[in-house]
């Protein structure tokens, strides 16, 4: 089972995240069935190394975040609080999570550019699978390690600092399924493999050796042209943003979802803004009040926002009160419910 090392940053980061949402590290200890000595270490970086599936239901909890792609921006917002953008890409731990773990939706246009180029190239897409499972970057050494995980990244051991390397393996289930759109999201790293193998092949034909200064070429071509296409790893997508100078060019480097997520939620502080000047007494008391529910756990107060209520138009007025009340009613009987029906636990 892969395993993350366990850095300064992450350890800041979980610690951070938990206190953000008011998360007592007992209740996090009781969520992963470890005791809170074990919290205690993993935050103050005194354990080395952790299970990487762990490592993800942990963050998921801390930051009271489902969405594989919201989870990573928060913990990239949690970093740069104190990290500089170089200083981000060093931990390893977050850029497995970046671009191995974190699916990102897949634009049909690039699958039709990548199926486009395997036809104008006349090959097979079983070779274009074994040109991307040969590691060509990789040294003769890297390639034989067995210790090395694949799909992982690792600083090189024959190598000095913090350069980082990954060991491929796609399966041709996998590529297939991409190449025919089977997938709606898939992993940065994947993505980015096959168009620079598509490149390479393309400029290069069946030369497997090239030269440092053209492989950074490809890879220069291939964030290029991934970045045209809104597909983007948190880290890339934060690098162009900062680089931007006015809402035009942020707005052209948001993709689909950024854009859809950005007018959702101006809807939303809309209809709180009408409902302020309606009576803004009243709703400052309402919204500290969800305020103060979000905090407590995002994902559940998600769940609920996110049920249709507006299915229920043609209930009276007086049928809506009751549902309150009984909603009430509930809440109160969830609270007073016996410590030994009441104990944390994952819903």
């Amino acid at each position: 089972m892969p395993r993350a090392i366990v850095t300064a940053g992450l350890g800041e980061t979980i610690r951070n995240l938990r206190l953000q949402n008011k998360i007592q590290a007992k209740q996090l200890a009781a969520h992963i069935g470890k005791s809170p000595a074990f919290v205690s270490k993993l935050e103050n970086g005194s354990i080395q190394s952790i299970d990487s599936e762990e490592l993800i239901t942990i963050l998921r909890f801390v930051a009271g975040e489902e969405s594989q792609i919201e989870l990573a921006e928060k913990i990239y917002k949690s970093l740069k609080l104190k990290y500089s953008a170089k200083e981000i890409e060093d931990q390893l731990w977050f850029v497995n999570y970046d671009t191995v773990t974190c699916l990102l939706p897949i634009p049909e246009t690039l699958i039709d550019d990548f199926n486009g180029r395997i036809e104008r190239l006349g090959i097979t897409r079983q070779y274009l699978l074994e040109r991307i499972n040969a590691n060509e970057a990789l040294s003769d050494e890297e390639r034989a390690d067995n210790s090395i995980t694949s799909n992982q990244w690792y600083h090189p051991k024959q190598k000095n600092g913090n350069e980082q390397s990954i060991k491929i393996q796609l399966s041709e289930n996998r590529l297939n399924r991409i190449l025919d759109k089977g997938y709606a999201a898939a992993p940065y790293v994947f993505i980015f493999c096959i168009l620079f193998y598509l490149l390479k092949i393309e400029q290069y034909q069946d030369v497997v050796s090239i030269s440092e200064e053209q492989n950074e070429a490809l890879m220069k071509e291939t964030t290029s042209i991934l970045n045209a296409c809104k597909f983007l790893s948190i880290s890339e997508k934060n690098r162009l943003l900062s680089e931007k100078q006015s809402q035009e060019e942020i707005q052209e480097t948001l993709n689909s979802f950024d854009k859809d997520n950005i007018e959702i939620l101006n809807d939303i502080i809309s209809g709180f803004k009408i409902a302020s000047e309606q009576n803004i007494i009243t709703t400052n008391k309402k919204l500290k009040a969800f305020g103060k529910n979000m905090h407590w756990d995002l994902g559940f107060m998600l769940r609920i926002i996110s049920m249709d209520f507006s299915s229920l138009k043609d209930t009276s007025v007086s049928n809506r009160k009751i549902l309150l009340s009984e909603i009430e009613d509930l809440i109160i009987k969830y609270k007073e419910l016996p410590e030994d029906q009441n104990r944390i636990e994952t819903y």
